[in-house]
């Protein structure tokens, strides 16, 4: 999916379909982020740069300070 906008301030991104809330934020370089429809938690991972983003069912992404996260389509995003 394209990236239309992000409101680093609000803490959102808008892409071609969908509002997304940004879980983390690797130095406006990557971003992990969530929605929430019918009850279930959706992933993404998204790259700046490219204005692209894509859904996944397991996180690859690492925080900027070496964080790692958890997905689960019940909780969301969790943070170890």
């Amino acid at each position: 999916m394209n990236i239309i906008n992000i409101d680093y301030e609000k803490g959102t991104v808008q892409s071609d379909y969908h509002e997304w809330q940004i879980v983390s934020n690797n130095d406006n370089k990557f971003l992990l982020l969530q929605r929430e429809e019918n009850g279930r938690f959706i992933a993404a991972e998204a790259d700046v740069k490219k204005k692209h983003l894509w859904q996944v069912k397991e996180v690859t992404y690492r925080g900027p300070n070496g964080d790692t996260f958890f997905y689960d389509e019940d909780s969301g995003l969790c943070k170890l």
